[in-house]
């Protein structure tokens, strides 16, 4: 008799295993732990094998847990290209399509991309996450998003970079800070003397200020740590000190002369990029390989400065 786990059935062993534990996996799909359990024990039942061991206050997926998620991954992309293959015949009328953006690129993408799209394609589904780089990179590697548009995201053999663009990281401060009469570029080790705000540790911003500051041997103390971009102007707004960001992050403030952005001497940051990423291997759906059109045709990655606004994600 064939195999045939149910879609709820692997929809709650995946999330555990993309938790970690069957706590976590519970507070996820806003449901009771035991709900999980009994899922999960129920398709290790119809299997004849055990998929989960416990370590800790979590759990390890054993060998059979892996081919089960590799079963599920080909189930995923057997999915995609049935919707796909619908949605050739009904023309981009209906279907869906699942991004995750960073922070900062949601105005610009959404500005000169995403509502083109929604305007022309009203019978596609469009379902807008927003992340960080590595939550980018895991959700498109694991087929939760067709599409990552993120800031320097990591290296993964499981994604690829389909388009980028430099988005360069500056030292950005008030006009009268005291950094900002140095003469630029400006070293890193100059600006280790200034009190300094920083992303958050985990952020693709954070990973790239550190690389860089590994690199040259100095450290960077924070005073000041925000996961977003919006507490990290608030702060070089008032004067506190330098934060790490792009200009096309700090746009509206460069134009209103509030804010300065000035190139830095690293060749790590001055070479950052703004990528949009897609599983390697992946056979996109009609609607994903309309929206990257979309991007080419609004210039998005060849014009540094497309949208004129938005944050930078960390």
């Amino acid at each position: 008799m064939p195999l045939g786990p149910s879609s709820k059935q692997l929809f709650y062993f995946m999330a555990v295993l993309r938790t970690g534990s069957v706590r976590a996996a519970a507070e996820e799909c806003n449901v009771e732990p035991s709900v999980i359990s009994r899922q999960v024990a129920n398709l290790e039942a119809e299997l004849g094998v055990p998929l989960l061991q416990r370590r800790g206050r979590g759990v390890v997926p054993t060998d059979a847990a892996r081919l089960v998620l590799d079963y599920c991954r080909e189930r995923g992309a057997g999915d995609d290209a049935l919707r796909m293959r619908l949605a050739e015949l009904e023309g981009l009328k209906r279907g869906h399509l699942r991004i995750m953006v960073g922070d900062g690129l949601v105005d610009a993408f959404m500005d000169t991309v995403l509502l083109a799209f929604c305007r022309h394609h009203p019978g596609i589904e469009v379902a807008v996450e927003v992340g960080g780089a590595s939550d980018a990179v895991r959700a498109v590697a694991e087929d939760h998003c067709h599409f990552g548009l993120a800031f320097s995201p990591p290296a993964s053999a499981a994604v690829r970079v389909v388009r980028q663009r430099p988005q360069p990281v500056r030292a950005v401060m008030a006009p009268g800070h005291a950094a900002a009469a140095l003469p630029a570029p400006l070293s890193l080790p100059a600006l280790a003397s200034h009190a300094c705000a920083l992303a958050a540790p985990g952020t693709g911003l954070r990973a790239l200020v550190q690389t860089a500051t590994d690199a040259e041997g100095i450290e960077l103390r924070p005073c000041f740590v925000a996961n977003t971009v919006a507490p990290l102007k608030r702060f070089a707004l008032a004067g506190l000190g330098v934060t790490f960001l792009s200009a096309h992050a700090v746009a509206p403030e460069l134009a209103a002369l509030q804010l300065v952005a000035v190139p830095i001497a690293n060749p790590i940051l001055e070479t950052s990029r703004a990528c949009l990423i897609v599983r390697e291997g992946r056979a996109l759906p009609p609607a994903g390989s309309r929206l990257i059109q979309l991007f080419d045709d609004a210039g998005f990655f060849q014009n540094p400065a497309a949208g004129g606004k938005g944050n930078d994600r960390l």
